[in-house]
């Protein structure tokens, strides 16, 4: 595709946005080059995007929850086809740092981010040992969600589940909501919370045990009526804020544990008492990104329909309205916002 060009949404600077016409990726031996369809906006994208994230350099192209077809291929890659479905692992990690060699990808000291530009354009261009191959029977649009439930994938094993225990997930967006099946998947129940009756009623769809308004009921006794007052045995935190975190933690059971799920910004502390953790036998832990390990395995959930993605999906924008996806992001509108690239004919 030599000389040819791509639509690409263009961050020159933060919160500066614009369509252009860019040089299509050149291939190197071990690269693919992927024709985009669906590319999601990660709430990190909106952030990213409005200068807020000290890691991201500018001029770029954001976007790294993608899907799409095979487009070409390297001269030393093997085993993929021209106009095959894949999702592209649009982080690089480096394989060799002790990070990488201990299991903890997801922590690569050398991680490359959106090392050729991301998903908000026409083609991405990703090693082949980043490439996922999708069945042909499905969906694009859920595939897109490899990237999210592979990062929720992580956070649950955090919290190692036993079936039959009672999970409290707090805040129902697209991620809550992955955190949700993968607890059910696992065998626990789940108790979903969340003030925005829209979310509530999209957990109850796809099958949470108990829903419940925080700011119209009490939470707390709600957990002790619906666990016979012992509590809750894990709890995934997918909101960012350290005082949620202060305020969620007595709803531990003992020996429960919590996952810090969501990143916190502006950065803050959190106070708690020890002998509460001590006594309690709590275990108060993080996780962050995910690891080629997890990828997989979010793929196989989406694909054998147990984890459904799709149906997270509330609003498709064309390309040319990512400004107005990202909006919508910030005002927590609808559900997953997905950017419409080239669409299924991809």
């Amino acid at each position: 595709m030599t000389n040819e060009t791509m639509r690409a949404m263009w961050c020159e600077a933060p919160n500066q946005l614009e369509l252009r016409q860019v040089p299509v990726h050149e291939l190197g031996d071990d690269d693919v080059l992927v024709k985009v369809a669906y590319t999601a906006i990660c709430p990190w994208d909106v952030r990213a995007f409005s200068g807020l994230s000290s890691a991201v350099a500018f001029p770029r192209i954001l976007g790294h929850e993608v899907a799409g077809r095979v487009a070409a291929v390297g001269k030393n890659v093997r085993n993929l086809q021209v106009g095959q479905k894949v999702a592209p692992d649009m982080i690089i990690k480096c394989g060799t740092c002790r990070a990488c060699r201990s299991g903890r990808a997801n922590r690569c000291l050398r991680p490359t981010f959106l090392q050729y530009g991301g998903g908000y354009a026409d083609y991405v261009r990703v090693p082949q040992r980043n490439v996922h191959v999708l069945r042909p029977q499905t969906s694009l649009k859920a595939a897109a969600f490899m990237e999210p439930l592979a990062c929720v994938l992580r956070g649950q094993d955090m919290l190692r589940l036993y079936p039959g225990e009672v999970e409290l997930v707090v805040g129902l967006g697209p991620i809550g909501l992955m955190h949700m099946q993968v607890a059910r998947a696992f065998g626990a129940r789940v108790i979903a919370s969340d003030p925005i009756e829209a979310r509530l009623e999209k957990a109850r769809a796809l099958g949470a045990d108990w829903t419940v308004n925080p700011n119209e009921t009490d939470l707390g006794q709600f957990i002790k009526e619906a666990t016979d007052g012992w509590g809750a045995d894990a709890i995934a935190l997918t909101v960012g804020s350290a005082r949620m975190v202060e305020d969620v933690v007595r709803h531990l059971a003992p020996g429960g544990r919590l996952n810090i799920f969501a990143g916190i910004y502006p950065k803050d502390q959190v106070h708690l008492d020890p002998n509460q953790i001590h006594y309690g036998e709590w275990i108060i832990t993080g996780s962050a990104d995910s690891t080629p390990e997890n990828m997989a395995r979010a793929l196989s959930l989406i694909e054998a329909g147990i984890v459904q993605t799709e149906a997270l999906v509330s609003h498709v924008l064309p390309l040319e309205q990512l400004g107005q996806g990202f909006e919508m992001v910030r005002n927590r509108t609808g559900h997953k916002i997905m950017i419409e690239v080239n669409g299924e004919a991809a």
